[in-house]
């Protein structure tokens, strides 16, 4: 058995790379309610190429993102939900018999611009919602991920703390010492001790960044800690586009790095494939315990 999992890789890009036209605000939950078949294919091609963990397809699934499109908010929580429950349901319908669901939380507005945070009121209200429904779907795994500052990491992880459930938090980085907001890695490392997280990740990282970020990771967490970079090379663009990539080789070295250092979960994000899962199975990196 090898001595670290393997999470699944980019849905939102993978369905654009189909074919998909995703609209604005709702982008990928918008797939679940009227391309199904769609998202459980990519879901079940991870599994096929080694996924032991998949997140759901739940990235956009809110009221405040539906609101966006012109629903008032009764309309809007009623679609986020059944896109959410959807989600699940496809995700489930994909899995191996020992395969674990992630429930995704993301940032409630543009995961790129944390500026737009709505304040932490609204955030452990909306954070509620979202875990109280991911739990009710019952999925394996909740995680806070692409989180871009401390202030809405922490409203998320007090929106969540009294859900059992084990709770993973991944972050997008400025630099390879700062979240996307300014606030040092190392800060928000150390705040999450004030918590009962069972992992802690790096995502939505260009590759050369999460290379870098690896070190102050290891350097200042002593938990079990993954990654999943994008395989793009910069941001992808609004929509969620790329259109260059980095080769499978420096993708590889990225996460032989990782292992190397001690990472226990590799997958990827955006601009990845279940051709970037299936290489990963191919490694057979056993790391120090």
């Amino acid at each position: 058995m090898d001595s670290y999992k393997i999470l699944d890789g980019a849905m939102g890009s993978e369905l654009i790379k189909r074919g998909l036209s995703l609209p604005n605000h709702i982008w990928s939950a918008e797939a679940n309610i009227h391309h199904p078949e769609l998202v459980q294919k990519i879901h079940r091609q991870y599994v096929d190429a080694g996924a032991d963990y998949i997140i759901t397809n739940t990235f956009r699934t809110t009221p405040r993102a539906y609101q966006k499109t012109g629903l008032n908010r009764n309309k809007a929580c009623q679609m986020a939900e059944k896109s959410l429950m959807q989600a699940v349901e496809h995700a489930k319908n994909a899995a191996g018999t020992s395969t674990k669901i992630i429930g995704s939380i993301a940032p409630l507005e543009d995961c790129y611009k944390p500026k737009l945070f709505p304040g932490r009121g609204a955030a452990i209200s909306e954070f509620s919602q979202l875990g109280r429904w991911l739990a009710e779907a019952e999925v394996d795994i909740l995680i806070l991920e692409t989180m871009n500052s401390m202030e809405e990491t922490e409203a998320g992880l007090c929106a969540l703390k009294g859900i059992d459930l084990p709770l993973w938090v991944s972050f997008v980085l400025k630099d390879e010492n700062h979240l996307l907001s300014g606030d040092r890695l190392g800060d928000a490392l150390n705040m999450l001790n004030n918590f009962q997280i069972e992992m802690v990740l790096l995502n939505c990282n260009p590759l050369g960044r999460t290379k870098k970020a690896v070190d102050n990771i290891v350097d200042n967490w002593s938990d079990s800690w993954g990654i999943y970079p994008n395989l793009g090379k910069g941001e992808p663009s609004p929509n969620g586009c790329i259109t260059e990539y980095e080769p499978m080789e420096k993708y590889l070295s990225v996460v032989e790095y990782a292992l190397s250092g001690g990472a226990s979960v590799v997958g990827a994000c955006c601009g990845s494939s279940p051709e970037h899962i299936a290489e990963i199975k191919k490694l057979k990196y056993n790391f120090a315990e």
